[in-house]
């Protein structure tokens, strides 16, 4: 396996910055994203008790959907934040995608003419605008590129119909 526990550099006429990646937790996990997931579905189990979520059902999103923030040689940073973003493609129809034009004036995904599923848990700008966004790691914003965010608002997305995600088949 590759070293995944490394500095990242990032240099623009902004200036410098050097974030450092997060440790790895058990089974390859980055220790940001597990800790992302946990306190998502601590926080979901206090506040919809009926919905007993797993943390790892949000540990398998993570993994589908980026690699837990490492998608396309991104590194999760340990404040949660993948570097460089996640940006998935173009949603315009074409091939096995649905046609969603832009809805945050490419506030979260850099495209004005088509929406894209952005950050580690994937999120469309239009759902996470809609209701779906939070804030999980409460610094005051709601980001999809955010671990924190996303797997709360993960979290809530699923608890949302009112059922019991428990796994009782153990």
């Amino acid at each position: 396996k590759k070293d995944r526990n490394r500095k990242i550099a990032v240099s623009s006429s902004k200036g410098s910055h050097v974030w450092t990646a997060s440790s790895l937790a058990e089974h390859d996990l980055p220790s940001a994203a597990m800790r992302a997931y946990k306190s998502a579905a601590h926080n979901i189990d206090a506040a919809d008790p009926g919905c007993h979520l797993g943390w790892t059902l949000l540990a398998g999103i993570g993994r589908v959907e980026s690699d837990h923030g490492r998608y396309g040689g991104s590194v999760l940073g340990n404040d949660g934040v993948p570097r460089p973003a996640i940006v998935g493609v173009p949603l315009n129809g074409k091939g096995p995608v649905a046609a969603i034009h832009d809805t945050d004036n490419g506030a979260y995904d850099g495209d004005t003419v088509w929406d894209r599923a952005v950050g580690p848990m994937q999120f469309i700008p239009s759902t996470w605008n809609g209701g779906a966004g939070r804030d999980g790691d409460g610094d005051g914003t709601k980001s999809p590129n955010d671990i924190d965010d996303a797997s709360l608002a993960a979290a809530a997305y699923l608890c949302n119909g009112g059922g019991d995600l428990s796994d009782d088949t153990a």
